[in-house]
C-alpha cells in the first residue's frame, strides 16, 4: 500500500505547483532535499496534481454547458407553447371565417351548388371540425 505524504510534504509540493505546474530539473531536486521524497515520487504526485485540475475543470466545463442547455430547453419549450396557442387561434378563427364564409354563401343562395367552392368548403369543414360546415359538406 502506497505511504501517505506528511503534511510538510504536501504543503512544499502545493506551494511548488502553485509557482508553476511542470517542474524543471532543479526545483525538483530541491523539492527531492527539502521534502525527503524521490524524484518519481515528486513527479507522480504532480502528474496527479495537473490531471485533477484537468478533470475539475471538464467537469466545471459541463456544468456550465449545462446549464446553458437547460435554458435553451426552458426557452424551447416556452416557444413550443406559443406556437401551439398560436395553432389553437389559428384554428379557432378558421373555423369562424368559414362559418361567416357559409353564411355569406347561404345569404347570397350560392350552397350546394357552386363546383369550384364546394370541395374548399368540405376540406374546411374537415379541418376544422366546425360542425354546421361538416353537415352541409359531408366528407366524400
Amino acid at each position: 500500500m502506497a505511504k501517505r505524504f506528511a503534511k510538510y510534504q504536501i504543503d512544499a509540493l502545493m506551494a511548488a505547483f502553485e509557482e508553476s505546474e511542470h517542474l524543471t530539473k532543479q526545483k525538483k531536486m530541491e523539492l527531492c532535499i527539502s521534502t525527503g521524497l524521490d524524484v518519481e515520487q515528486i513527479g507522480s504526485w504532480f502528474n496527479r496534481k495537473r490531471a485533477h485540475k484537468r478533470a475539475k475543470k471538464s467537469v466545471g466545463d459541463l456544468q456550465r454547458t449545462n446549464g446553458l442547455l437547460e435554458q435553451a430547453l426552458q426557452e424551447i419549450e416556452k416557444k413550443k407553447d406559443e406556437l401551439r396557442k398560436e395553432i389553437r387561434e389559428s384554428k379557432r378563427r378558421e373555423a369562424e371565417i368559414g362559418a361567416e364564409n357559409l353564411r355569406l354563401r347561404e345569404q347570397l343562395g350560392m350552397v350546394g351548388g357552386d363546383s369550384y367552392f364546394d370541395p374548399i368548403l368540405r376540406e374546411v369543414a374537415q379541418a376544422t371540425g366546425y360542425k354546421i360546415l361538416q353537415e352541409k359538406f359531408p366528407p366524400n
